[in-house]
């Protein structure tokens, strides 16, 4: 069976060396539960970072840590020299594995169910999590119930029986849910928030009643009028666990209101909520979480994505930590799963947590939520030998997981010698003081002193920057020790110890036409028509947009903005992320036209007998062609109507043909989004027939036809970066890896983000194309130089030179890194802090927190007369 399917992989035209069958994910290093891990830095979660030690395993568990171990007989040793040794990492909200669907939708309250019943221990996610050091998760049911059902625990045994995986000893859970996922329920009550909270009251004063029935017959038994025995109800049952704490609540939440409201209702019928699970407006009620004893489980910093989440906060997890509530970070997410790592250093950059705060929120606060701290979470004696080995310090961006074990055996191994990065190494940047706000003046010059400059492909070197800030350009760039040119009224801005980057470009993004993409109102980037090339994101750009300030924050200075959703949806603009109207903010309206190739109908299965041209798929592949040629047909005309004009025949003005005439000449290129191979070629052969200039954006699998796109000398958009394999023969981590085969292919490409609220991650997206392979200096330049060369501004930007546009980056270590602090950003040479909603609302809450301090110490006036 197995070579079976390497020969149909190989059938479908990828490479041997990048594919990846079940065969590929067995672990060749075997240890049956014993092994000597030898000379890693060991980070043990106990307030101590171990260099040059081994760790001895027996049985699965960790039986010795020190230096110099003996190898005792039998057991194998793993060289794990220059690399770190991390506790697995735990996920506590999760929803992969799960056969069958996530949600029993069809009552509001179904307590009963149980994920325990339906892992799927053959799913690849298992695998891939493995990857990423996650050593354990738990499998929640989804959120559409008030009161959901029960959750699993597991260890990631890839291979192994659910049986196996199942954590049978720990706790018992169960998923509830508040707020848009419950009231969005169509034909089922509760459709508002009110009607939660009566779910919820009803439900427990059922259960209440429930269990005083059954009280009271077990307490008549014997007697001279015994009752009879009450009916049997496994969704009571399961809440008089609840009220018993027999079952512990994880809930779903966004809203601070609500938040208040479940913890309210628990106390009012003795129940515990052990864990709120998102909770992205808890830290506006930090201090009452914490005093109901509540663990969080948060993302780092996503936001905006529905209503509830628009006032979420990266700052969250401190406000919450510093009321004393544990805090974790969770996925929620297939491909977020794999890289918590990054997502823990974020914790670093943005809460300024130690190193050891943001590990543990992966590892031991996990752990203590899912009440398993006494065997996991930290690498101690007589706990479980769950372990996780990357190239370099866990919270270094450039670091990739290279080996991960579970009860000291090998789930997953990359390769069959693994070594360090040497970019890799270094821990996390250190948050330092606020940096001095660079007031925003009309005139003038400033003087950036002292900083490391970095000149993208180019070695870094001490110097100074000179920012024209009435030109909107850089005056100067000068080594330390070369004469400094500027007026004796410019302002000195002491930049010792920072670093200078210039401002990074997102080239695929829907910045300041989307505020909240599942808000329809809030939503320009669409339209409707399958052919609509007229349409210009110029013209819908809001200029005070939330989500600009908090992309700017970051470092992104200048993104592509553009309409998607159809065939042929509009034309792009070159914005940068700051001004007071739109024409301000435009650097180049009518950028380029944007094609969105529709993707070629899926195969229903995966074999020698898929029935490629059946049912939907015929129909589907149908309507695919039928817009293509009329899309062709409408270049032919936009053709000839151009030629009519050049003749000085008399045409009527057609303005969707006007708006293709730069495309149809040459002038101006075509940006194809295409993720699949088969759709990359497609797009391609679309090009030579509209005889138009290609750029594919996407390409997620564009490393596949790379000799092709390098033969054409067709630029690539790539990204994400951090997205899940497209086809099942891919390796785990083709997406990560992609940049650096392109790269090595000799393709002209550059990096982009998901492109709408976290654009922010730019460069995080190419840190990961780092750990996997591509050069630290390529990875700064797909998002600098990279961009600015493919969108054709690379005279205007892209680089720290004079001449060009003062789009410039002040951080306090490698902007690529996740820990790193963005202090201060020029765009068109006017200094902006890295200041936003979210740092308002931030400092609003830590007000509130302080103020509450303040009331609740000792001696403190409590306000009475």
């Amino acid at each position: 069976m197995v070579d079976a399917l390497r020969a149909i992989v190989l059938t479908l035209g990828s490479d041997r060396a990048t594919t990846e069958i079940e065969a590929d994910r067995k672990p060749t290093f075997k240890t049956n539960g014993d092994v000597l891990v030898r000379g890693a830095t060991v980070i043990t979660g106990t307030g101590k970072t171990l260099p040059r030690t081994d760790i001895l395993v027996r049985g699965g568990k960790i039986r010795a840590i020190g230096t110099d171990l003996a190898a005792e007989k039998g057991v194998p040793v793993l060289d794990a020299e220059g690399m770190f040794v991390m506790a697995g990492i735990i996920d506590t909200h999760s929803h992969f594995a799960i056969s069958g669907g996530v949600n029993e939708g069809s009552l509001s309250v179904v307590p009963e169910v149980r994920v325990r019943d339906v892992i799927d221990s053959e799913d690849v996610q298992i695998y891939r999590a493995l990857g990423g050091g996650v050593t354990m998760a738990r499998l929640l049911h989804g959120s559409a119930n008030v009161i959901g059902g029960q959750d699993a625990v597991i260890k990631m045994k890839y291979g192994r029986s659910a049986r196996e995986m199942l954590v049978a000893d720990a706790p018992r859970g169960v998923k509830f849910a508040l707020g848009e996922n419950v009231k969005r329920t169509d034909g089922r009550f509760p459709n508002s928030r009110l009607g939660v909270e009566a779910v919820l009251v009803r439900a427990f004063t059922e259960a209440q009643t429930y269990r005083k029935k059954w009280a009271d017959y077990e307490a008549s038994k014997g007697g001279s009028d015994p009752l009879p025995e009450p009916r049997r109800d496994l969704r009571l049952e399961a809440l008089v666990d609840v009220l018993a704490g027999d079952l512990r609540v994880h809930s779903h939440c966004y809203r601070s209101d609500e938040i208040l409201m479940l913890l309210r209702v628990a106390e009012r019928f003795g129940v515990k909520v052990r864990s709120l699970q998102h909770v992205l407006e808890g830290y506006k009620v930090a201090p009452e979480i914490a005093a109901h004893g509540a663990s969080v489980s948060l993302f780092s910093d996503w936001w905006a994505y529905k209503i509830e989440a628009f006032d979420a906060i990266p700052y969250g997890a401190k406000l919450l930590q510093d009321a004393g509530a544990t805090v974790c970070l969770k996925s929620d997410d297939n491909e977020l799963m794999r890289h918590l790592n990054q997502e823990a250093a974020k914790l670093v950059k943005y809460c300024g947590f130690t190193p050891e705060e943001a590990i543990h929120a992966i590892t031991l606060n996990p752990a203590k939520q899912l009440g398993l701290d006494g065997r996991l979470g930290t690498i101690e004696v007589g706990k479980d030998a769950d372990l996780a080995i990357f190239t370099g310090h866990p919270l270094n961006s450039y670091a990739r997981c290279e080996m991960t074990l579970v009860e000291g055996e090998v789930y997953f191994q990359r390769s069959e010698k693994f070594a360090p990065s040497d970019s890799a190494k270094a821990a996390p940047a250190k948050p330092v003081a606020k940096f001095p706000a660079i007031p925003e003046l009309p005139r003038g010059t400033y003087v950036l002193s002292g900083g490391t400059v970095h000149q993208p492909g180019k070695p870094a070197f001490a110097g100074t920057v000179v920012v024209d800030a009435a030109s909107g350009r850089i005056a100067q760039v000068v080594r330390a020790g070369e004469k400094v040119d500027a007026p004796a009224d410019a302002r000195t801005v002491d930049c010792t110890g920072l670093h200078l980057y210039p401002g990074m470009i997102d080239a695929g993004t829907v910045l300041g036409l989307v505020e909240i993409d599942s808000a329809r109102e809030t939503n320009d980037s669409r339209d409707g028509g399958d052919f609509q090339p007229d349409l210009r994101a110029s013209a819908g750009i809001n200029p005070d947009s939330e989500l600009i300030p908090v992309t700017r924050a970051n470092g992104v200075t200048t993104v592509v903005t553009r309409p998607t959703g159809s065939l042929l949806p509009g034309q792009g603009a070159l914005i940068n992320l700051a001004g007071w109207v739109p024409a301000e903010m435009v650097v180049q309206d009518r950028l380029s036209l944007h094609i969105e190739y529709p993707s070629e109908p899926a195969p229903r299965g995966f074999g020698p007998n898929v029935a490629f041209d059946s049912g939907d798929n015929s129909a589907a592949r149908f309507r695919r062609t039928e817009k293509l040629d009329k899309l062709k047909e409408l270049f032919e005309t936009a053709r000839r109507y151009d030629a009519a004009q050049k003749a000085g025949a008399p045409v009527t003005t057609n303005p969707r043909l006007e708006s293709l005439l730069p495309y149809v000449r040459g002038e101006k290129p075509v940006v194809f989004t295409a993720d699949r191979k088969a759709d990359i070629l497609g797009a391609l052969k679309l090009a030579d027939e509209l005889k138009v200039k290609p750029i594919i954006s996407g390409g997620t699998e564009a490393w596949k036809v790379a000799s092709e796109l390098k033969k054409r000398d067709v630029p690539v958009i790539l990204g994400p970066i951090m997205s899940l394999p497209r086809e099942i023969g891919d390796k785990y981590d083709a997406s990560y890896a992609a940049a650096a085969k392109l790269h090595e292919a000799g393709v002209k490409f550059c990096i982009r983000s998901a492109g709408s609220n976290n654009t922010r991650n730019l460069p995080y997206e190419a840190a990961m194309a780092v750990a996997y392979g591509l050069p630290p200096e390529a990875g700064l330049k797909a998002i600098t130089t990279g961009p600015a060369e493919i969108l054709g501004v690379s005279d205007r930007f892209g680089t720290v030179e004079a001449g060009k546009r003062a789009n410039l980056v002040i951080a306090n270590g490698d902007v690529l890194q996740a820990s790193t602090q963005v202090l201060s950003v020029f765009i068109e040479g006017r200094p902006y802090e890295p200041t936003s909603k979210q740092t308002r609302l931030f400092d609003k809450y830590q007000k509130r927190l302080n103020e509450r301090r303040t009331s609740e110490s000792p001696g403190a006036s409590n306000g009475s007369p």
